[in-house]
């Protein structure tokens, strides 16, 4: 009865975990805990990217995303700090799994007159890290992220949720 009772808490907190993302399985784990695995759409995506690059003087304006097989691809404006003419430009992004953890990876860019320090796509690709995972884990659960997987319509993550003490 106490197990079932645990399994009914945790699958409640994993729902409520996700308000965001459409759950598509809840799994018990035999190792403990439950897996969970939600569907983020292109719409969720695009706001987390936007969020993201949302600084003072952010890289794209007005992003744009499309999810592809593998990769997601965002497009936008650029605005060149010495004020010269506005030009579009993309970044290429994959997302896999490090360590328990989401890692977004800016594999291309290509922003005509910007040159990219390896510091400022770190440091984009931090946020856009932070931004997807708070979007599949709305209420900052203690979670480790098992997999994730990008198609052309959403992306995919599963994540293992453990009973907090």
């Amino acid at each position: 009865m106490k197990t079932r009772l645990l399994i009914l808490l945790l699958a409640t907190v994993a729902l409520a975990a996700c308000r965001r993302a459409e759950v598509t399985n809840i799994e018990r784990n035999p190792e403990g805990g439950l897996d969970v695995s939600a569907s983020l759409s292109e719409a969720d995506i695009n706001a987390a990217i936007a969020d993201a690059l949302a600084i003072e003087n952010p890289l794209l304006r007005d992003p744009q995303v499309d999810l592809q097989n593998g990769q997601i691809v965002v497009t936008g404006s650029h605005e060149p700090r010495n004020g010269g003419e506005t030009v579009s430009g993309s970044l290429t992004i994959t997302l896999s799994v490090e360590n328990g953890a989401l890692l977004a990876q800016i594999t291309q860019a290509d922003i005509q007159g910007v040159d990219l320090s390896d510091e400022r796509i770190a440091n984009i690709n931090q946020r856009i890290s932070e931004r997807l995972t708070t979007r599949a884990n709305r209420e900052n659960r203690a979670v480790t992220v098992q997999s994730v997987n990008v198609t052309d319509s959403a992306v995919e993550v599963t994540f293992n949720m453990q009973p907090q003490s």
